[in-house]
Order: structure tokens, then C-alpha cells, then sequence
């Protein structure tokens, strides 16, 4: 079962796949967050980034959801193993795997970073 913080990263996720809640997603993060994954060349940064790297993560499907196999929270940080499927932006079908890890401070997100075979991705 998940811990509060990695329910309430999932659930803001999920409404972002869904419904394009993006505003769910980042009210999450933090002021001075980072961001990233092994798509980036360099970090998003603070609330600003996070909105960037959430909008461009959707954009990039035309549907995606993502499955979680394992949660663990302790401490403040949120290890997540995945898998996501759904269609990319020009409708090729998508699936990949991957582990986020998610760190809080004061109750907001300040360091997330995804791990994945970026290859996957390329359709």
C-alpha cells in the first residue's frame, strides 16, 4: 500500500494521463524543484520548470496511463517502478518501464527524477 505522499504523486499523475490536469500535477512542487529525466539536457527548475516538464511529458502521447508495481516511501523520498502504455503524439503505440524517484521537503516536491530507456520512446 502506499504512504500519503506517493498516493497523492500518483493520483496527480493519473488526472494528468486522464484528464490533462497539469495544475494538479504541479501544485505539488516545490519553489526551488528540479526536474528531470533522460530525455533533458539539463534540469527544469521551480514551479515554472515543473509545469514545463509535466506539460511537455503529456503533450508527448496522444494517451497515455502509467501502472505502478512497486511503491516505496520512507523519509521523504518516493521510489516508484512503472509501466506506461498509451499511444505517442502521432498515434504510434507506446510502452515502457522505468522508476521515478520523488523527494520532499516541507511537504512539496523537490527533486524528481525519472529513469528509462529513452529508446523505448522512439516509435
Amino acid at each position: 500500500m502506499a504512504g500519503a505522499q506517493a498516493q497523492q504523486f500518483i493520483d496527480a499523475l493519473h488526472r494528468l494521463e486522464e484528464r490533462h490536469d497539469l495544475n494538479g500535477m504541479v501544485a505539488l512542487f516545490g519553489d526551488d524543484a528540479e526536474v528531470r529525466n533522460p530525455t533533458d539536457s539539463s534540469a527544469h527548475q521551480g514551479v515554472d520548470g515543473a509545469r514545463h516538464f509535466w506539460d511537455a511529458y503529456r503533450r508527448s502521447f496522444e494517451e497515455i496511463h502509467s501502472e505502478f508495481r512497486s511503491v516505496v516511501e520512507n523519509d521523504g523520498v518516493v521510489m516508484l517502478e512503472w509501466t506506461s502504455r498509451g499511444r505517442a503524439a502521432k498515434g504510434a503505440p507506446v510502452e515502457y518501464d522505468g522508476v521515478s524517484v520523488v523527494e520532499y521537503r516541507d511537504g512539496k516536491v523537490q527533486r524528481f527524477r525519472a529513469y528509462f530507456d529513452p529508446s523505448a520512446l522512439q516509435a
